[in-house]
């Protein structure tokens, strides 16, 4: 596809595409405010709309000579891979169109013959995939941990007890840590103990893997940075769409001896788009300086949630070793209601229409209002 024709293209994307491809936009939104001003008390993301979308995609492909891909090889996405592998400190990177698939390429490759894989028992792996890595690659999952983020040196070396006293022979090939954790609120999983298990798994030489789809968020609240993250892992994969807003994709990371060949695999799987120039413009563009902005909108909300937390009609929750989600209580009243004059002040947030708890997301459009702003906001919708 030629510069001028893709231009074309996505100057007509703004009608055609639906929001169901696009990060999450929020039920109830603001009614006076111009949509990029907007606050989402909810999504990691900023809730881009299509048309948005459409026009920022148009902006870059104006501002720059934007080489094709030929199903995920070259071009555009071959330079993304590159800076991705720089990025996270590892020898190369490949484009996958979904977390799902990466996180299973990754054990797949780690495992090799010994198909017993060791995840948490709350992870997305175990509960939200359907048993793919079961029923498409014959790995065993052996779940740890149940209800916690962290599992222990000490669990993994029972999993090897038990397994080495088998009749037969089945050997672990290779241990995932997720982190942060979505189904637990996202908990992330104990750093410490996390470089135990790396230093353990190295020296049985045993594969380990970072479901690190939420990564970038981990580490503008902890300071550790992707490439520390990454270094203690064989392989780690990231989203890009939950927020870098490109509606869709996943980078996958680590040494070549696993990653080489991918493309064939990835291919097999049924995961190789035609293209993804355009998902690698939209998340290289809000990656620069992402941890910076996050950081500043999470100040912002730890004001914010200091100050609400004395309302009686408030209560707040916060995640035991957690990022970028909090539980909030409206303890009296209608949330719709309370939502309704949050969208006149500019602030989306759906909720039901009782009393209830609703989880609030910190993302960059908190820096989109001041903390005294948001507190005056809801001192208002709540009064």
């Amino acid at each position: 596809m030629h510069a001028q024709s893709r231009r074309g293209f996505v100057r007509s994307l703004g009608a055609a595409a639906g929001i169901g491809c696009l990060p999450y936009v929020p039920a109830v939104a603001a009614t006076v405010v111009e949509p990029d001003r907007v606050v989402h008390t909810s999504g990691d993301g900023i809730g881009i709309t299509p048309r948005a979308y459409a026009s920022l995609l148009n902006r870059l492909c104006e501002s720059k000579h934007v080489e094709d891909d030929n199903y995920l090889l070259g071009g555009e996405v071959e330079a993304f891979e590159k800076h991705w592998a720089t990025l996270l400190g590892k020898e190369t990177a490949v484009f996958m169109p979904s977390g799902t698939l990466a996180n299973q390429l990754a054990l797949r490759a780690l495992a090799g013959n010994k198909r017993r894989v060791i995840v948490p028992e709350m992870s997305h792996v175990y509960n939200d995939t359907g048993d793919a890595c079961q029923t498409l690659s014959g790995l065993t999952l052996m779940p740890l941990a149940p209800g916690r983020a962290t599992f222990t040196v000490a669990g993994i070396e029972a999993v090897l007890a038990r397994t080495a006293g088998g009749r037969v022979a089945t050997d672990v090939g290779a241990i995932l840590i997720e982190s942060p954790m979505r189904r637990l609120s996202g908990a992330m999983f104990d750093w410490d103990e996390a470089k135990r298990i790396s230093a353990f798994a190295r020296n049985k030489g045993i594969g380990t893997h970072l479901d690190g789809a939420r990564l970038f968020i981990a580490s503008a609240y902890t300071g550790i940075t992707p490439a520390e993250y990454a270094a203690q892992f064989d392989t780690v994969y990231v989203s890009l769409w939950k927020y870098f807003n490109c509606g869709i994709g996943a980078i996958l990371a680590g040494p070549k001896r696993v990653l080489d060949g991918m493309f064939h695999v990835r291919r097999m799987f049924g995961g190789n788009l035609a293209v993804g120039w355009n998902a690698a413009l939209v998340a290289r563009h809000y990656m620069d300086g992402f941890e910076s902005r996050l950081k500043s909108a999470v100040q912002i909300s730890e004001t914010f949630y200091a100050a609400i937390a004395t309302h009686p009609r408030i209560g707040i929750e916060r995640i035991p070793n957690g990022t970028n989600l909090t539980r909030v209580t409206f303890k009296s009243g209608s949330v719709a209601d309370v939502a309704k004059k949050l969208g006149e002040r500019g602030i989306a947030m759906s909720g039901p229409t009782g009393p209830a708890t609703l989880t609030f997301g910190v993302n960059e459009t908190w820096n989109r209002m001041s903390a005294a702003d948001l507190i005056r906001s809801f001192e208002y919708a709540l009064a």
